[in-house]
């Protein structure tokens, strides 16, 4: 990791440091990252959502592992997917609608 031994200081107004501040805690940077990646140019992305389809796919294998120790159990010789490939697809289709953001 670089170190970063330089400093710059800036001035603005109460104002200025309100609306600056509010935009890096939306992107859940600090300060000094905020202001580093908008002053380089870097692409700044903020991906709301992730937690909750990071649950649903933890959710689909559980599921998933249930029906497989099942089935190696010998309990379970047939099994409906319906639901759970309905599930799959939803969060799958959330995933997509993430990368586009980041693009």
């Amino acid at each position: 990791m670089r170190k970063r031994n330089r400093t710059i200081t800036i001035r603005c107004t109460d104002d200025e440091y309100e609306r600056i501040h509010n935009k890096a805690q939306r992107r859940k940077l600090s300060l000094s990252d905020f202001v580093l990646r908008s002053a380089l140019d870097k692409k700044i992305v903020v991906t709301d959502g992730l937690d909750e389809v990071a649950k649903q796919q933890k959710a689909i294998g559980r599921n998933l592992n249930q029906i497989a120790m099942l089935a190696h159990e010998g309990r379970l010789h047939s099994v409906r997917l319906d639901e759970l490939i309905e599930q799959h697809k939803a969060v799958t289709q959330a995933v997509c609608d993430i990368a586009k953001e980041v693009r």
